[in-house]
């Protein structure tokens, strides 16, 4: 009788989980529906934007509240599946790259390389499809600035799928899959379907089509494959993933301390780190048999000369000027170094150690668009023992999309730039994560220091 009543309890638990993660789809599936229409309508503005979005993270976090996601795993992965295809086809809100994935593609398959080529150098181009595309092209004077592994897979996606925008999102589940599954076996469920329904996640690869989502899944796979020795691997992974983009330099040391942790062994460190510069030569060498030029031109360009969303740097900037360019990332190499120091940083997880060197690259740094942030999420899913401020970071980093142009305050674009954001939200936005620090600070470090006094000690 104990029996049946059990498993009827058990019944009604998975049931009303199977109706949350319908209703959360219903929701998900709702807003974006909406954004879609607002787009097409040429209507969507910031505001319904961010309104939107709002509505997204109410819904994620009552998931995570409401402990579903800990039950029903397959049908939420299912769930979480069918949205990242119905999104496959909608068109891409606030974001015009996508347009840059696809003519590199095509320049890669015409002249064998995208580098030191300008979409400009195309202007009068006959063709209605490649007329489109070029038209959509963001600063087209510039030469590509994309890494060669997305070069390669913009390639491989024009071969099979030519100017298709939903080739490009379709085979970003493969890492999207794959990444799933490896949070899944490092950290459990919960922290695989917090993974699989972020909505940021959701938006940014398959709504928006960014690829960061093949290094972000290289990466950390780079320090799962550390964590079980195979280092040779790990390093060729990430170097594969520097050449993505190049964000994961800031935590190679992280992934050296482990080897040097293992081994002890200088000779065997540096022969293990070839491999490193092995997985980014094998990358290049793709396109340097077709092409003298790289993205780092292009790329230099960019880091020295354009802004977007600008926090820290912004502060940077009140007394430095245009030298901040040169010494923004100083803080995140500084947090780097400490954190070698077993005494004093001991009583702080490894992830934790890592969300605080991404927090500080991107707070500091001078470009921080919303999809950025996205490198430092797997490494947040350890729970508990996360560093919590740059989840904030994270779903705050939206507001990015809050520029001129998307206000609709044209007067203000004409004056200051399409890409430029209000002064009194950059700075609302930076000095918000002052107080935020603070109480993490308290709550962090209160909590160790009241565990250890209520410790017996071994004198008494």
């Amino acid at each position: 009788m104990e029996f049946e009543r059990n498993k009827e309890r058990r019944s009604q638990i998975l049931n009303r989980s199977n109706l949350i993660w319908i209703l959360a789809t219903l929701a998900y599936l709702s807003i974006f529906l909406f954004w879609e229409v607002k787009n097409l309508g040429r209507s969507l503005t910031g505001s319904l934007y961010i309104l939107g979005f709002c509505g997204l993270s109410i819904v994620y976090g009552f998931l995570f509240l409401s402990k579903t996601l800990e039950s029903s795993g397959r049908l939420g992965f299912v769930l979480g599946l069918l949205i990242r295809f119905v999104l496959i086809f909608f068109t891409p809100i606030f974001e015009d790259d996508w347009a840059r994935y696809l003519w590199d593609g095509w320049i890669s398959s015409e002249k064998g390389s995208p580098y030191g080529i300008a979409p400009e150098s195309f202007f009068g181009e006959s063709d209605p499809t490649r007329t489109e595309i070029l038209s959509r092209i963001n600063h087209p004077d510039w030469p590509t600035i994309y890494a060669p592994v997305l070069e390669v897979y913009f390639y491989l996606i024009h071969i099979l799928f030519p100017w298709k925008l939903w080739a490009l999102k379709l085979f970003l589940l493969v890492p999207d899959i794959l990444l799933f599954f490896l949070i899944k076996s490092k950290y459990g469920t919960h922290s695989s379907s917090l993974y699989f329904w972020n909505p940021i996640l959701i938006k940014e690869i398959f709504l928006n089509s960014h690829p960061d989502i093949i290094g972000i899944f290289l990466l950390f796979y780079s320090f799962y494959l550390a964590e079980k020795s195979r280092f040779r691997l790990g390093f060729f992974i990430w170097g594969l993933s520097v050449a993505v983009k190049g964000f994961g330099v800031v935590l190679f040391t992280f992934l050296l301390k482990s080897h040097w942790d293992k081994n002890q062994n200088w000779k065997r460190a540096v022969i293990d780190m070839a491999f490193s510069i092995l997985g980014i030569v094998l990358a290049y060498s793709f396109f340097l048999f077709s092409s003298s030029e790289t993205d780092f031109t292009a790329l230099s360009r960019f880091i020295g000369n354009f802004t977007f969303f600008p926090l820290g740097y912004n502060i940077l900037y009140m007394f430095f000027g245009g030298f901040s360019r040169f010494f923004w990332a100083i803080p995140a190499v500084i947090s780097v170094l400490l954190f070698l120091n077993k005494i004093y940083f001991s009583n702080l997880e490894e992830e934790e150690k890592i969300g605080i060197s991404f927090f500080l690259f991107f707070y500091f740094s001078p470009v921080v668009n919303a999809w950025y942030l996205l490198w430092m999420f797997p490494f947040l899913l350890r729970i508990p023992g996360v560093f919590w401020p740059s989840w904030v970071f994270l779903f705050l980093g939206q507001i990015s999309y809050l520029n001129y142009a998307n206000l609709g305050d044209w007067e203000s674009v004409l004056e200051k730039g399409y890409y430029a954001h209000p002064d009194w939200l950059l700075y609302l936005i930076s000095l918000l994560f002052i107080p935020i620090l603070l109480v993490w600070h308290k709550i962090r470090f209160s909590s160790k220091i009241t565990n250890s006094l209520e410790k017996p000690s071994l004198l008494s």
